[in-house]
């Protein structure tokens, strides 16, 4: 099943300021509790959805910025992660409720983060019909209330923003209105494999083992068929048994390689395959098999182009932390979803095992699903390979993209770093195809 790229939209403030009530106005139902009791929402609440105009969307309800107490230091990490996934933040602010408090510090921190993050920024005024009441002796009106509150805003005159009742259930267009135009501009999507065109056929090699789920393909194997049918690129499917292609027995290996060849070689058209796309654990044994004048890349390769955006040549960058690698380095392997891992598992068992053998000494942690260390853990490790992220968004892949820069760690992926493993022109010849047809590796 393909995968439905959606915006990702984080409601963010301080407790009470309305964010829930943003998020049940425009679900236009009870997502989030509603309630005037402090710190109701107590772990970060989703919601998809689609908006008019915008198409499929997240959106992210997260817990109050000022809530002081052991919980609330514990929510306060995971608003602030959350932050570092989203294309939009909306900043709820109640300006009498900030007015009266004296500081600014909640909004100047949203505010702060998301021009250092490189986030877009709108500003939701949720006005209240007692404001005027509260404000009584305080010696403001209610828009020198809003003025105070945009003072604080890296751009007062440019940030987008709507004073709005988000308690009148009326709004709803009102406000998805503004959420829509105040949305960055992502007209410019990667390709999913750029390296393609409509002639001749493609090879999909995908040698299940024990770890394939029963039933369906994988994710990156079901998006490129979709991808390459809707092309209408002649596709075939194969699938090698790689303990007998990997036999000491060369009967065994040579008799795998025989059925291979003869299935290329049926392909073959007056233009001749035009690319062979496998799953990166088979590499050594694609590598060698291959013919040089077909082009060669990986699944894992093509999963980690997409979901960086076409950033292909920063995971290819990072692949370079490998050749002087030493004993004593630390290494995380990132792994994004969660399954039970048996057998030959690539994360676990095989990537660390062939690490290991060419650098005996170094020292191996893992990172499962969404959980992933903050900046300063990540500061002890050498290098992060990061599995393709088929099961994260791209927002997320970049928010952890972003963390590992600002600790100084390279980061590189499965497919780049089995390749390397597999030696130099290996390497050279799965990122070939990325260079030939324009990416911006």
């Amino acid at each position: 099943m393909p995968r439905v790229e959606r915006q990702i939209i984080g409601i963010f403030g301080r407790i009470n300021s309305g964010k829930s009530t943003l998020m049940n106005l425009l679900t236009q139902q009870d997502t989030s509790i509603v309630d005037a009791a402090p710190g109701t929402t107590a772990d970060i609440k989703s919601a998809i959805m689609e908006i008019h105009g915008m198409g499929p969307v997240q959106l992210l309800d997260t817990a109050g910025l000022d809530e002081e107490s052991d919980l609330g230091a514990k929510k306060k990490k995971k608003t602030i992660a959350a932050l570092e996934e989203v294309d939009l933040a909306v900043l709820v602010i109640d300006p009498v409720q900030s007015f009266l408090s004296s500081g600014m510090y909640v909004e100047d921190r949203v505010s702060s983060l998301t021009r250092k993050l490189g986030k877009s920024l709108a500003v939701v005024f949720n006005i209240h019909a007692d404001h005027s009441s509260s404000l009584a002796g305080s010696g403001a009106s209610l828009q020198e209330s809003i003025e105070y509150c945009r003072a604080i805003l890296p751009d007062r005159t440019g940030t987008p923003s709507l004073s709005i009742d988000l308690s009148n259930t009326s709004s709803t267009n009102e406000l998805a209105e503004f959420i829509e135009s105040a949305m960055p501009d992502k007209t410019k999507k990667a390709e999913l494999l750029p390296v393609v065109d409509r002639h001749g056929p493609v090879l999909l090699h995908i040698p299940m083992d024990e770890e394939s789920p029963a039933g369906r393909l994988l994710r990156p194997q079901e998006m490129a068929m979709e991808y390459l049918l809707r092309l209408g690129i002649p596709i075939g499917l194969y699938r090698t048994d790689l303990k007998l292609a990997r036999s000491r027995s060369e009967t065994i290996s040579e008799n795998e390689y025989g059925k291979f060849m003869r299935f290329l070689d049926s392909l073959s058209t007056d233009q001749g395959v035009q690319l062979v796309l496998t799953d990166s654990q088979a590499i050594d044994i694609m590598s060698s098999w291959v013919p040089d004048d077909i082009p060669l890349t990986t699944f894992s390769i093509m999963m980690i182009n997409i979901t960086s955006g076409g950033n292909l040549h920063f995971f290819a960058e990072g692949a370079e932390v490998l050749n002087s690698i030493k004993s004593g380095d630390k290494i995380l392997i990132v792994e994004a979803c969660n399954h039970d891992r048996i057998s030959e598992d690539i994360g676990t068992v095989q990537i660390p095992q062939k690490l290991g053998r060419i650098c005996p000494g170094i020292r191996i942690d893992h990172a499962f699903g969404r959980e992933f260390p903050g900046p300063d853990e990540l500061k002890e490790y050498r290098l992060a390979i990061h599995c393709g992220g088929c099961m994260i968004s791209s927002q997320k892949l970049a928010a952890r993209v972003l963390r590992l820069t600002e600790a100084g760690i390279p980061v590189t992926n499965y497919g780049v770093v089995l390749s390397w493993l597999d030696g130099s022109d290996t390497l050279e010849r799965v990122l070939r195809p990325w260079i030939e047809k324009g990416s911006e590796l």
